[in-house]
């Protein structure tokens, strides 16, 4: 087999393989018994037919069964022989098989970049100091509390923040009801027994405002004005008028603090409830801070290394991320038109941060192979635990799901990114 290399671009290299008539032969060979056992011949028992009858019968399928089976055979030979790093197999062309000939392809390859590493030790990484305030505590006390009131209908009081409204409502904007100008937005033009929570996140900008003070049976007419920047096009940057029926209004009744309600926290006191909660802020604090300095390594390490990346490779990331990024907006509530509108700009932020992500991983997996940083299969067999936990899957399901994508292969690389990347933590100066 000769084979002749040459570049192909950034991280690409283009293969020409030449494969002699009698690397040919054998595997041509095979096929050919192999149809001449199974194939049928008119005129012959099946099996029975003579070779040379069977291989003129099935010439175009024997040829292209063997193509199929000995091009993916040598390049891979190829890679080997040559020594070639390659992270994916763009493409293959120019096939060509002759029995007299032998077999000639050429195949592109993505290969690892080659880069030189930065000084990764010991610069200086900002510390910044963590602190939880009390009113912080209160708030997220408060939200607590929050979580567990119930409500009661009230009828003898105006709404007040906090009072949870039960609305019939529809706008007119520009002459228009909102519900023509905007029919792909069910409930933005209008709604009936819908609830609302007054200081809460509104879904019309300036409706909850505007019910504070009103009874039950009154009818008000406010003013609302959706920002520029609305998700809805067709409205925004305008100013509707809603009119309005309060049908019921529900207060909220904070849970008391007693025994029964301490118990699930494994507390005994009011006091002892908001240590814990104060402890649990300042591990998330950390946590945030220990990952805030974590970005600021990353900063460090793709700004002083500058090499390209294999396309074939970000684009499989932007497709990743593309599709995360359409996911977490639809939960959001936009609708697939709005999505699509969107779209460019999905795809050029995807694909900047899965540029950045893929040269990321490339420099920390040479810093751990530098370093000797290791995963080993208990940590991977944990961290395949968690995750299925996580998806509420059993874990074998998880793992044969896994194993399916070379996925925990992938997972193993990530985790040995995170001790990578916790090991240079370790080394950095703070200042």
């Amino acid at each position: 087999m000769k084979v002749r290399i040459e570049d192909g671009g950034p991280c690409r290299k283009l293969m020409h393989v030449d494969v002699p008539p009698q690397d040919v032969a054998p595997e041509y060979g095979n096929v050919l018994k192999e149809y001449a056992k199974f194939g049928r011949v008119a005129g012959f028992r099946p099996g029975k037919a003579p070779a040379p009858v069977v291989e003129r019968h099935y010439a175009k399928a024997i040829m292209e069964e063997t193509r199929d089976r000995l091009v993916p055979r040598f390049y891979r030979e190829a890679l080997k022989e040559n020594r070639v790093d390659a992270v994916a197999i763009v493409d293959v062309q120019d096939v060509k098989l002759d029995k007299a000939k032998g077999l000639t392809f050429r195949v592109t390859v993505d290969v690892a970049p080659e880069f030189k590493l930065p000084k990764y030790k010991k610069f200086a990484v900002k510390e910044n100091p963590v602190e939880v305030a009390d009113k912080d505590v209160d708030a997220a006390f408060g939200r607590l509390l929050d979580g567990y009131a119930r409500f009661e209908d009230v009828s003898n009081r105006a709404v007040g923040d906090g009072d949870l409204v039960q609305i019939d409502y529809k706008g007119r904007c520009d002459g228009k009801t909102v519900t023509e100008m905007t029919p792909d937005n069910a409930g933005l033009g209008e709604g009936a027994d819908f609830w609302t929570l007054c200081g809460d996140r509104e879904f019309l900008p300036g409706l909850n405002k505007g019910l504070i003070g009103a009874a039950i049976n009154d009818r008000r007419e406010i003013k609302v004005v959706f920002p520029a920047d609305y998700h809805v096009k067709a409205v925004a940057g305008r100013e509707a008028a809603y009119e309005v029926l309060i049908k019921a209004i529900r207060q909220k009744i904070l849970p008391e603090i007693n025994a029964e309600f301490l118990k699930p926290f494994e507390v005994d006191s009011r006091e002892a409830l908001r240590e814990r909660i104060r402890k649990d802020m300042i591990e998330h604090a950390e946590k945030a801070e220990k990952d805030r300095r974590k970005d600021e390594i990353a900063t460090f390490l793709l700004k002083e290394t500058e090499f390209d990346v294999p396309t074939s490779i970000v684009e499989q990331e932007t497709n990743l991320a593309v599709r995360s990024m359409v996911q977490r907006i639809a939960r959001q509530g936009a609708t697939r038109e709005q999505i699509v509108e969107r779209r460019d700009d999905i795809v050029n932020a995807a694909s900047k941060t899965s540029k950045e992500r893929v040269k990321l991983s490339y420099i920390l997996n040479r810093i751990a192979a530098e370093e000797k940083v290791e995963v080993s299969d208990g940590e991977v067999e944990s961290r395949v635990e968690s995750l299925a936990k996580y998806y509420e899957m059993p874990k074998d399901k998880f793992k044969a799901e896994l194993d399916k994508r070379n996925g925990v292969e992938g997972l193993r690389s990530d985790i040995r990114s995170e001790k990578t990347m916790d090991f240079l933590l370790e080394q950095v100066k703070r200042r």
